[in-house]
C-alpha cells in the first residue's frame, strides 16, 4: 500500500514518471505536517484541494514570497509527494526568448485518516491567516 519515495541528490526535480505516472498512498505514518503558523503550511495548503499546481510566480503573488523550491524540499523530505511539471513560455522581453519555469503538484492518494487530518490542517492555516490578515488591517 505504502511507496518509498524517490531518493535523487538533493531531492531536485522528481517527476510523475519517478513513481510510473501512478500516485502514491500516502498514510498519517509516512508524512510530518508542518507547524501551523509557518510558511512551509502555507505551501502545503495552497496544493489543496489535490490537483491543484502552483509556481514560483503564483507563490509570490499569494505568499509575498519567491522561495517556493526551499518550501517544496523541506516538504519531500517530510514524506509528502510533490512532483515537478516543466512548462516553456513566451516572454514578453524586446529581445524574444522562451523561458523554462516549473509548476509543482502534491502527486499522491490519502488514506481516509490523513484525509481527515489534512483537512484540519487547511482549516486551522485558513484560520490562522484569516487572524493575521484581521490584525494587519
Amino acid at each position: 500500500m505504502i511507496v518509498s519515495k524517490v531518493i535523487r541528490d538533493h531531492s531536485r526535480h522528481i517527476t510523475c514518471a519517478d513513481y510510473n505516472d501512478t500516485k502514491p498512498v500516502l498514510d498519517s505514518i509516512n508524512v510530518i505536517f508542518p507547524r501551523i503558523n509557518s510558511l512551509e503550511a502555507g505551501t502545503l495548503r495552497r496544493f489543496f484541494p489535490a490537483g491543484i499546481m502552483q509556481s514560483h510566480r503564483d507563490f509570490d503573488w499569494a505568499r509575498h514570497s519567491y522561495r517556493l523550491g526551499a518550501f517544496v524540499d523541506k516538504l519531500r523530505e517530510k514524506g509528502w509527494v510533490i512532483v515537478d511539471h516543466d512548462e516553456v513560455c513566451q516572454t514578453k522581453d524586446v529581445v524574444q526568448r522562451k523561458a523554462k519555469f516549473t509548476r509543482y503538484e502534491l502527486f499522491a492518494e490519502f488514506t481516509p485518516d490523513l484525509l481527515e487530518r489534512i483537512k484540519a490542517l487547511c482549516k486551522a492555516v485558513d484560520e490562522f491567516e484569516a487572524q493575521a490578515t484581521n490584525k494587519a488591517a
